[in-house]
């Protein structure tokens, strides 16, 4: 009992003091902060996709300032999959959240211009065709 009364009390003094203590956000839900990619196939299709991922686990996010190979993989679907004219740069920035925006708006999604778990199952992917090079655009949505 003793430390429930001081774990409260130390509670009550943080916040009034300004500082409250942390609680769990929806990021905590994910892997972490995309910082690669995957290939995912489609089974015996022949067609492959380059997925954002943090250290292999696509349950990742990101938003504008992230710069890496998951962000090359976003640019590169919001190029093929929803006629956007990004560099793929891997970089994100205001273009790429800009895109990202109007990909989630045609998927009546929150079009926040964050990429998470949402925004992942519901855009359609850009898959490139092995054989000749052809991308055509799925929505794959059991990862």
């Amino acid at each position: 009992m003793r430390a429930k009364v001081g774990i409260s009390a130390a509670a009550v003094l943080l916040s009034g003091a300004g500082l409250g203590l942390a609680t769990a956000t929806p990021a905590a839900a994910y892997a972490g902060y995309c910082n690669g990619q995957i290939d995912k196939t489609i089974s015996n299709s022949g067609f492959h996709a380059k997925i954002p991922a943090y250290n292999g686990n696509v349950d990742c996010y990101m938003n504008k300032g992230a710069q890496s190979k998951a962000v090359s993989a976003l640019q590169t679907t919001l190029n093929k999959c929803y006629g956007r004219s990004l560099d793929v740069d891997g970089i994100f920035g205001n273009a790429t959240k800009n895109a990202l925006m109007h990909a989630q708006d045609v998927e009546n999604i929150s079009a926040d211009g964050g990429y998470g778990t949402q925004t992942r199952t519901n855009i359609e992917w850009a898959f490139q065709y092995s054989g000749n090079g052809r991308w055509s655009c799925f929505d794959i949505t059991n990862w």
